[in-house]
């Protein structure tokens, strides 16, 4: 493989070798270099995620990575819209889709940090998201954006259940409040946090139209 004038291979016999990581970089996607970010994000920080150490971790070179982005900023904004649309849309359409019982569908959503591996792994993700978005206003903004969305899910479940508005959107952000704090207290026992979502889904499940 010939290299570039603005690139010049200063060692012929180094080419072979140089080419091979280019030739997996060319098989990569877009969604290979966020999936890629996340997975350093959830490990560590934002701070961690850094064009080279992706390129190295998936054994491509960085003109793989700008043939799919502008810039680093580029990728975190592409982050950031994955997060928002696995943490909203996604959820909410498996939800409708796999659990008929409308009680059901408001403890799954509150035990959400809990479901599963991946979702443990996600929820990782989501403080990583947090403790950045007290930095840029990007991330402060899809924060905002996947609360208010998730809450506003939680209005129609409740709703659904036969909550007035008014006493929907209440018991809404007393759902969503809770699941954030067991989110993140991760100091916690597992079986306890699970304890507080128990106890105050039957809370807020029971007689919705009565008000609270």
């Amino acid at each position: 493989m010939t290299s570039s004038p603005s690139n010049p291979v200063s060692d012929p016999a180094a080419a072979p070798a140089a080419a091979a990581p280019l030739a997996h970089s060319k098989r990569l996607g877009r969604a290979d270099w966020i999936a890629a970010a996340i997975q350093v994000m959830a490990d560590s920080s934002v701070e961690q995620v850094r064009v080279e150490k992706l390129a190295i971790d998936l054994k491509a070179s960085k003109g793989s990575f700008y043939w799919h982005f502008k810039d680093r900023n580029a990728l975190l904004d592409a982050v950031l819209e994955e997060w928002q649309a696995r943490s909203t849309l996604m959820v909410q359409e498996r939800l409708m889709r796999d659990e008929p019982d409308v009680p059901t569908r408001i403890r799954r959503l509150m035990e959400l940090p809990f479901h599963s591996g991946a979702a443990a792994r996600a929820a990782d993700l989501e403080l990583a998201i947090m403790g950045w978005a007290r930095r840029s206003a990007a991330a402060r903004a899809a924060v905002g954006a996947v609360d208010a969305a998730r809450t506003a899910y939680l209005v129609d479940q409740f709703v659904e259940l036969g909550c007035a508005v008014a006493d929907a959107q209440w018991r809404a952000h007393q759902a969503y409040a809770l699941l954030r704090y067991v989110a993140q207290r991760t100091d916690l026992a597992l079986a306890d946090r699970q304890q507080m979502i128990a106890k105050l889904h039957a809370r807020l499940t029971q007689d919705c139209a009565a008000g609270h």
